[in-house]
């Protein structure tokens, strides 16, 4: 029988955020070091907060592009390509937080009974959303090596995207590892799932806190999918750097997706 206070079995289902019982108990304590949430402690730069103000105080409340403003779009499309190979202004879309655009992106691709394959450990919201939409969500795990440094199996990887895999989640850099996917590796991954029909979602919000060699001139940033994915390729969406992890402050957050035309632009439309 169905009562008003029931929920979905897949919520249900989730287990806690130990992430949230720490900072749940810790917060308000000067004793305690907040090391618990994916940011930092500097709070947010008087240029943001006083261009949030400023907006407020011009009117600016209104609904605007579903896909975010025309002009920020175009500033995010050249900043990208200031560091990957350009992607056209048509393929991008804003959100509220980069948590929003993986959701998103997923709610475009996946269905009930869906299967996709994440690389883990990884931050659980990422494993979380797919299970919440129904999808069930198979795991590959880094390992560390001898060295202590943590690092894929990309043959065990490649095995487990069959053409059953709906999608691969990929956080890299990886939140809370630091492990992040290699040039090769991530040419290799496009390649298999290209064969296999398998879309890639790709969080890549910390790739300006990369302090290892540029790779084939890309300097300042970790590897991206950006830079293997061709332009008319359909089988890839990037979630770009958002405003608490990727620039390194606390505040209001921002991010912003690309993708197919198709599939961006097709929900332009929507309400």
């Amino acid at each position: 029988m169905v009562t008003p206070f029931d929920t979905r079995p897949a919520v249900d289902s989730l287990p806690g955020s130990k992430i949230r019982e720490v900072a749940n108990a810790g917060m308000g304590r000067g004793d305690v070091l907040a090391f618990w949430f994916g940011e930092s402690d500097e709070v947010t730069p008087p240029a943001v907060r006083e261009a949030a103000q400023a907006s407020l105080q011009a009117g600016e409340t209104f609904y605007s592009h579903n896909l975010g403003l025309p002009e920020l779009r175009e500033a995010l499309a050249a900043y990208t390509a200031a560091l990957h190979q350009p992607v056209g202004v048509d393929r991008i879309a804003v959100t509220s937080s980069g948590v929003s655009a993986l959701m998103l992106a997923q709610q475009l691709l996946l269905s009930p009974g869906d299967e996709v394959v994440a690389i883990v450990p990884v931050w659980p919201n990422l494993t979380a959303q797919p299970q919440i939409l129904g999808a069930s969500v198979r795991r590959v795990s880094l390992r560390p090596d001898a060295l202590g440094r943590w690092v894929l199996d990309l043959g065990e990887l490649l095995a487990a995207i069959t053409p059953r895999t709906r999608a691969l989640l990929v956080n890299s850099p990886n939140n809370p590892t630091g492990w992040s996917m290699t040039r090769a590796e991530q040419s290799a991954v496009l390649a298999h799932c290209r064969r296999t029909g398998t879309w890639v979602l790709a969080d890549e919000v910390y790739e300006r806190m990369w302090f290892g060699p540029g790779e084939d001139g890309c300097a300042g940033c970790a590897p991206s999918f950006l830079d293997v994915a061709q332009e008319d390729a359909r089988w890839w969406f990037v979630c770009l750097p958002s405003g608490s992890p990727g620039a390194g402050f606390a505040g209001p957050g921002q991010a912003a997706v690309a993708g197919p035309r198709p599939g961006l632009g097709a929900r332009g439309g929507l309400r």
